[in-house]
C-alpha cells in the first residue's frame, strides 16, 4: 500500500509517502525498502538490509517501533549516504527489545525535507528475555531500566515547589522536589550554530507527541514535550543517542523514558531555569 499525503500549512510545502514492505528474500527487494536476514521471529542478531534513495536524496534514517507505537520509536541508526542498491542498514541486537510484535521504519529524507517512509513487522521472541515489554519504556530507556525509578517521579518525596535546571556547561538535567533531588542525568542542548536560551521560564505548553519542523530538520512524533520559551522545550529525542553532548537545535533532549517521567510530573507553569 502506498499513498501521498499533502498538507499546506502557511507557505510551507510538505509530502510524506507511506508503503508497507513486509519482509521478503533480498532478491526480490527491487526498491526503497526493508528486508531481515532471517525469517519468523527474530532472535540474538539478525541483519537489517534495504534500498534508501532519491533523486533529491539527503539522508536516510532507521528506527523500531516498539508495538508498533509511532509514541515508542528508538533510533537505531542513520546515514547520509544512498544505498541505492540493496545493503546492510545495520546489525539489530533482538535482545535489546522486548518480545513481541514490532515494526521497523525506515525514513527516507528528500533535500527539500519531504521524505517517503517505509515498515516492516518484526517478532521478536529470545528465550528467557530478561526486557519484559513495557508501554513507558524505550529506546535508550530500556538500556537505562535500571536507572529510571518504576514509580512516577517524586512520590514519597515531601511536596515542595518543583522547578527544573538545566546546566549548559555539565548538559545536564535536575529536577528539585523542595530541596530534593527527584532527577538528575544527561541531556543535550544546542549546538553552537543553535544555542539554547539563558534565564528562567515556565512551562507553557505540553504535548505528548508533536510534529517539529526547522531550519534542516523535520521530525515527527516528538515525545513528552513540554515548550517553555517561544520554539524552546524539553522533550524526548529517539533520533541519536548522543546525550550529555549538545546537538540539539536549542531544545533540551532527554532520553524518552526519561522525558516521560518527567512530564508527569512537572505541570504548566513549572520554571525551567537554563544557565552556563
Amino acid at each position: 500500500m502506498r499513498f501521498v499525503v499533502m498538507m499546506v500549512v502557511g507557505l510551507t510545502i510538505w509530502a510524506t509517502t507511506v508503503a508497507a514492505v513486509h519482509a521478503a528474500p533480498k532478491q526480490i527487494l527491487e526498491s526503497n525498502g526493508l528486508t531481515i536476514s532471517t525469517t519468523g521471529a527474530l532472535q540474538g542478531v539478525v541483519e537489517v538490509s534495504g534500498i534508501a534513495q532519491h533523486p533529491t536524496f539527503r539522508k536516510w534514517q532507521l528506527d523500531l517501533q516498539l508495538a508498533g507505537d509511532p509514541a515508542q520509536t528508538t533510533f537505531l541508526t542513520v546515514s547520509e549516504q544512498a544505498q541505492p542498491t540493496l545493503g546492510v542498514l545495520t546489525m539489530l541486537d533482538t535482545t535489546r527489545f522486548p518480545n513481541g510484535q514490532h515494526r521497523l521504519r525506515l525514513r527516507v529524507v528528500h533535500s527539500n525535507l519531504n521524505y517517503d517512509e517505509y515498515f516492516t513487522t518484526i517478532t521478536i521472541d529470545n528465550p528467557n528475555s530478561p526486557i519484559a515489554a513495557s508501554p513507558t519504556t524505550t529506546g535508550e530507556g530500556l538500556q537505562q531500566s535500571l536507572l529510571v525509578p518504576a514509580t512516577p517521579l517524586g512520590q514519597g518525596i515531601p511536596e515542595g515547589e518543583r522547578r527544573i535546571e538545566v546546566d549548559l556547561s555539565e548538559q545536564t538535567l535536575t529536577a528539585w522536589q523542595g530541596d530534593t533531588v527527584v532527577m538528575h542525568t544527561a541531556v543535550s542542548t544546542g549546538r553552537a550554530e543553535y544555542p539554547t536560551v539563558v534565564g528562567t521560564w515556565p512551562i507553557r505548553v505540553k504535548l505528548t507527541s508533536t510534529r517539529m519542523i526547522g531550519p534542516g530538520y523535520d521530525t515527527p512524533d516528538v515525545p513528552w514535550t513540554m515548550y517553555f520559551f517561544r520554539g524552546y522545550a524539553v522533550h524526548g529525542a529517539y533520533w541519536h543517542n548522543n546525550f550529555g553532548t549538545p546537538v540539539s537545535h536549542g531544545c533540551i533532549n532527554m532520553r524518552p523514558a526519561e522525558a516521560e517521567l518527567l512530564f508527569h510530573w512537572a505541570s504548566v507553569g513549572t520554571n525551567v531555569t537554563v544557565h552556563e
